[in-house]
């Protein structure tokens, strides 16, 4: 690429990160401290005025962004969601040096994840929502160490025992 220098540089959502009017934007960067993030959204959250928040990640962010969702959940308890996956297309246009040859276009995709949580109900016709009820977060408060059983029921039939597992599901929208 010595013989190409680098010019503009634009960067589109696609698609674009869920928004409603008046909702919290939650950027959650791969520096971004768990306790930080959870310490804001949650003294904003429980103020009155507040209904809904969007959590906003990107590349090696995204395991963080669910992360924080997921504690959100437990915390908050009839929580509605809504969550969207895309890429952020970075692009970036590169001017010829030398003469005959011709100009560049690099598309970076860099995958996203953009999370909606509400107070109130959303959209029950878009295939990613969800609401967390609770009777699926009624296992928070058990230990989860190896071995456990937490979110597990047991029944037992005359041939043998069945172990039902219960996990909360997430849809995504692709």
């Amino acid at each position: 690429m010595e013989n190409y220098s680098k010019g503009e540089s634009r960067t589109v959502h696609v698609p674009p990160p869920l928004s409603l009017e008046g909702a919290v934007e939650m950027k959650v960067t791969n520096g971004s401290k768990i306790r930080n993030l959870m310490g804001y959204a949650m003294s904003t959250l429980s103020d009155n005025n507040v209904r809904h928040i969007t959590w906003n990640g990107t590349g090696n962010a995204i395991s963080k962004t669910i992360s924080c969702v997921e504690i959100m959940k437990r915390k908050v308890k009839g929580l509605h969601q809504i969550t969207q996956i895309g890429c952020l297309r970075v692009e970036d246009f590169w001017e010829p040096k030398v003469e005959g040859l011709d100009s560049l276009k690099v598309n970076t995709n860099i995958p996203a994840i953009s999370i909606l949580l509400s107070k109130d109900p959303l959209d029950t016709n878009n295939p990613s929502s969800s609401t967390s009820s609770s009777s699926a977060s009624s296992n928070s408060g058990c230990s989860r160490g190896r071995g456990s059983s937490c979110g597990s029921r047991v029944r037992s039939s005359g041939s043998g025992t069945v172990v039902v597992v219960v996990v909360e599901e997430m849809i995504v929208l692709l």
